[in-house]
């Protein structure tokens, strides 16, 4: 029963309800030579962007784009020079922008077009090599991990970034000797000291509430304005008005467990879908057993 009820549920959800591709939010460090590179990329697509405008507004030509020029045109020489192995032709470019005014920057644009191409092939496949590679190293780091730092492994899976406290400085707070303490040493010994020691641990449990200090024991010992019958129904099997209003108030957004089936599924289900999985859940209970697929 519980197998075609999860079969049923999950082809239900997953032709009914929208999905949505989840991942996390790391962004790896991009090695220098690739961000170079993205740079150029960059620059190049810039400064076609103002060639364009430059031919589209002729008029607007002055000794400033000139100087402009000058300088690009070095940085674009040491592009060709740099990616010389990357572009099958490397064209000449002008020393001055008055002599492309001939053609209205026709050639110019051609022959940025031309690197700039040529330079975002080279980019893409430099990019795809370093995913590449980044992917490959995090799961060595990964599989490392699980047979060396498990710790670490469950962090890296989850995605969480470890926290932690630097202590630099201790006050003993001592009535008649305050201290403070700065050595790395001294302070590593108060800290363990402190925490050994500040809450001792008892050897043997109290076996009872009376044996509780009274502090305690005020706390646990039963009210008499309390009935104890209040427990008497605390295992009955709940019923349908219970399970819609338990699962109404799930959150959503969750990881779903063995079944696959998530609270989301479970809020979309039918009356009578979600009748035949109370009686499911009321076999669990009343007999104590969770069938594995579960």
């Amino acid at each position: 029963m519980c197998e075609y009820l999860q079969s049923r549920i999950l082809k239900s959800a997953n032709a009914t309800l929208p999905s949505s591709t989840v991942g996390n939010n790391y962004t790896p460090k991009v090695p220098r030579d690739l961000e170079i590179l993205t740079q150029n990329y960059r620059f190049l697509n810039r400064l076609m962007h103002s060639i364009r405008l430059l031919r589209k507004y002729p008029l607007t030509y002055s000794a400033a784009h000139e100087h402009k020029w000058s300088i690009h045109l070095h940085r674009l020489q040491n592009i060709l020079q740099l990616y010389k192995k990357v572009f099958t032709f490397i064209p000449t470019l002008p020393f001055s922008l008055s002599s492309c005014r001939q053609d209205n920057f026709k050639s110019l644009l051609d022959d940025l077009s031309n690197i700039s191409k040529s330079l975002r092939g080279f980019h893409l496949l430099q990019e795809k090599e370093f995913q590449d590679s980044s992917i490959r190293a995090h799961l060595d780091d990964r599989n490392n991990n699980f047979e060396t730092d498990l710790s670490s492994f469950i962090d890296s899976a989850l995605s969480r970034t470890r926290r932690r406290i630097t202590l630099d400085r201790v006050f003993i707070d001592h009535p008649t000797q305050p201290q403070l303490l700065t050595a790395p040493k001294d302070i590593d010994d108060a800290v363990v000291n402190h925490f050994q020691n500040f809450v001792p641990i008892k050897s043997t449990p109290p076996v009872s509430i009376d044996t509780l200090p009274d502090r305690w024991s005020s706390a646990y010992h039963p009210m008499d304005d309390v009935s104890s019958s209040i427990y008497d129904s605390l295992m009955n099997p709940p019923t349908l008005d219970e399970w819609l209003s338990t699962v109404s108030s799930t959150p959503n957004g969750k990881a779903s467990g063995p079944s696959m089936i998530t609270y989301e599924m479970l809020k979309h289900l039918g009356s009578r879908t979600s009748a035949l999985l109370l009686i499911l859940i009321q076999a669990c209970l009343s007999k104590a057993d969770i069938p594995d697929l579960w």
